[in-house]
């Protein structure tokens, strides 16, 4: 899809539906993509301008040769390719110069996230040692944040959640933030409660695969980068 410019918060809604379901939006009408969203046509007519597309057919046809290309690669080759031919990858600089402050003024990093999250925690973590930087991860949804006597002011936590709907990842969040920590997040979209809770959020837009109501396919080859990179940043802190 294209650039995905200073959308509203009904123009994100749509946006993010349709990057999450284009297997139906390319065989749906446009009132019909409407309806499922309860926003008018005209709505979504706004945001595909604001998306570079004249007409919807043009946004269906676009989606279509995504699809046929994906039956030539495997699916998350597909996945990482798209991702990274995406024209919002530069729009990371201004976060990651944003990063970069808040880098400069924190002591230690934490790493928080659970089940497959909580895994890239420890990766994040022992990259940010590795750049010669104090960092741990927490996996432990119930780990007793607010219990603790260090308060969190001059710590930079950086939560990882695909969906950012994770009710026990939101409270332990929202426990950091009353602690005073600054809050760092990665997850799929900006528009969820963890990303509104969050100091900066960078977001990377891939479908999402969730089989049942627990196990997420999510491809995590963009939190891979974004970990990687905000090491790397950490380098020139300051410069």
């Amino acid at each position: 899809m294209h650039t995905k410019q200073k959308l509203t918060a009904t123009q994100l809604q749509i946006y993010n539906y349709i990057v999450a379901n284009k297997k139906e939006v390319k065989d749906i009408t446009l009132r019909e993509l409407a309806g499922i969203l309860s926003v008018s046509p005209a709505s979504v007519v706004r945001t595909l301008k604001a998306l570079g597309y004249k007409h919807y057919y043009d946004l269906q046809n676009e989606i279509k040769e995504e699809l046929n290309r994906n039956k030539v690669v495997d699916d998350i080759t597909y996945q990482a390719q798209y991702y990274f031919s995406q024209d919002f990858l530069t729009d990371y600089d201004k976060k990651i110069a944003h990063f970069k402050k808040i880098a400069s003024k924190t002591k230690d990093f934490i790493f928080f996230g659970i089940g497959s999250s909580g895994d890239l925690c420890e990766y994040g973590a022992r990259q940010f040692v590795n750049n010669g930087r104090n960092a741990f991860a927490i996996g432990d949804p119930y780990y007793p944040v607010e219990l603790s006597r260090d308060l969190f002011h001059g710590k930079t936590v950086i939560v990882l959640s695909v969906s950012g709907e994770g009710q026990p990842t939101i409270d332990q969040v929202k426990n950091f933030r009353q602690l005073g920590a600054t809050i760092v997040s990665i997850t799929n979209n900006e528009d969820n409660t963890i990303a509104h809770l969050s100091d900066l959020n960078f977001a990377y837009h891939l479908e999402f695969k969730i089989i049942g109501q627990t196990i997420n396919l999510t491809t995590q080859v963009p939190v891979v980068y974004l970990l990687e990179r905000l090491s790397r940043a950490l380098n020139t802190t300051g410069q």
